[in-house]
């Protein structure tokens, strides 16, 4: 499930106020009646002409009307990090005011966007705030649909137990006043906390009930929310079967609601099962599939994620159920990128040595050390920049090196003794030979150990389980 995306769909009816100045106020009505004919860019324009004018004429409530409408926009058009700017504005030009109402609503909006750009510590105390406002104005509703979004956001940040908390606390509200519909995505996002937790057995009683009530009541969009969780819940519990079924009805519950981030979400939840269980090909092709979905709700970001899963499970990552942001412990592959250093340098100097020596293998060992280091170098320029699964190329560059490397010196480690044994076989004549063999395998032992040291170390960053 797409936390921020239930986040958003969960979130109030926007109020964005009405201001005062006479002019500012026409473009205002004027951007909201073009956005109502689906006519976003010539809204945009009146919004932000709007804010302008109010702003010169000192108008601090048209100002932040305008900016309230211009930051919804942005954020629907997903271009969140223009609506974080917008709201932040509209939030800062309404603080302290006489309408707590008002404020809160926007803080819930800025929190929305807060979540997109990831500024999520920025974001719980929007959405702290917003919830204080809107309970102190009576709108107990949006009150909870801010603490539902400050739920989200906790658990993104990892702090699992403060989100259970504050989830159980907007599902007693909408069992309370009897919203089943919230209610259902409400306890979606329970679940969801809870599997964060690894608490999977709670997880799965909290969620087979999402799933029941949203059925019941009709609304396969939040049952859809509520499916994915559980297969992880599932599949934390290992029960892998019963998580495979749930996976396919929550696709084609997504698939009915018609909402493309949701199918994206469950064919790449598929696909972290699929993984788990040692199933590659299926694994690469249900990201594939989510890659597709995602690009086409618009999703640039997910469906990046969604190719570096594929790609993942095409060279056999283990252990997808790491958190996303944190697929790889970066201190492994640091220590991977020092042992390739390490065993650069060393190269370096072998290159170098082989070049002043001009023995018989000078040319051979001047090839096979200089290759061997642009490979060093490869693989530690990969292990240094890869960082939380957000750059590829640098995780291609380190496989890369790592895989040239152990072809060139397990062939070493063959050819080098043979020759010796050959070069000694033929006699006096290839005496020199075998003299240049037996000086250099002092050397090809250091670079060995450097070598396999550093392969142990990037065996660890692949696979730190």
């Amino acid at each position: 499930m797409d936390d921020s995306e239930a986040g958003k769909d969960q979130s109030a009816d926007r109020r964005a106020g009405t201001g005062s100045d006479t002019e500012g106020a026409d473009r205002l009505q004027a951007g909201r009646e073009q956005l109502a004919l689906g006519r976003s860019d010539r809204a945009e324009a009146a919004f932000r002409e709007s804010a302008g004018l109010c702003r010169a004429a000192g108008d601090g409530p048209g100002e932040s009307a305008a900016l309230a409408e211009l930051g919804e926009l942005l954020f629907i058009t997903r271009r969140f990090d223009g609506a974080a700017e917008a709201l932040r504005r509209a939030a800062e030009l309404r603080r302290g005011g006489s309408d707590a109402g008002l404020e809160g609503a926007t803080l819930l909006n800025l929190g929305n966007a807060l979540q997109q750009t990831r500024e999520l510590a920025e974001a719980v105390e929007a959405l702290t705030r917003a919830a204080e406002l809107l309970r102190l104005a009576g709108e107990h509703h949006d009150e909870h649909l801010a603490l539902t979004d400050l739920g989200v956001t906790l658990q993104a940040l990892g702090r699992a137990e403060e989100a259970i908390e504050t989830q159980h606390l907007v599902v007693a509200h909408f069992r309370r006043v009897g919203d089943e519909h919230f209610l259902a995505i409400g306890m979606s996002n329970l679940g969801s906390a809870l599997v964060a937790a690894r608490r999977f057995a709670e997880a799965v009683d909290v969620l087979t009930e999402s799933v029941a009530t949203a059925r019941r009541i009709g609304r396969p969009r939040a049952e859809s929310l509520a499916l994915g969780p559980l297969a992880q819940a599932l599949r934390g519990a290992g029960r892998y079967d019963e998580a495979l079924t749930v996976h396919r009805q929550d696709i084609a519950a997504a698939e009915e609601s018609g909402h493309l981030h949701d199918l994206g979400t469950a064919r790449g939840n598929l696909g972290q099962t699929l993984e788990k269980l040692g199933r590659g090909r299926a694994a690469r092709r249900a990201y594939l599939r989510a890659c597709a979905a995602f690009r086409k709700a618009g999703d640039p970001a997910s469906a990046a994620a969604a190719v570096y899963g594929a790609r993942r499970a095409w060279l056999g990552i283990p252990d997808p159920d790491r958190r996303p942001h944190d697929p790889y412990d970066d201190v492994r592959w640091h220590a991977a990128a020092r042992g390739h250093a390490a065993f650069t340098a060393a190269l370096v100097a072998a290159t170098v040595a082989a070049q002043l020596w001009g023995g018989p293998l000078a040319l051979f060992a001047s090839v096979a050390t200089g290759v061997s280091a642009v490979l060093a170098l490869a693989a530690t320029a990969g292990f240094g920049c890869f960082s939380v699964g957000q750059y590829a190329v640098f995780e291609g560059a380190s496989r890369l090196g790592v895989f040239g490397l152990v072809v060139i010196w397990l062939a070493l480690s063959v050819l080098l003794p043979v020759g010796l044994v050959v070069s000694l076989l033929l006699g006096a004549e290839h005496r020199d030979w075998a003299e240049a063999i037996g000086s250099v395998l002092p050397v090809f032992l250091v670079l060995s150990f450097l070598q396999h040291r550093a392969v142990i170390r990037s065996h660890r960053a692949f696979d730190p389980g």
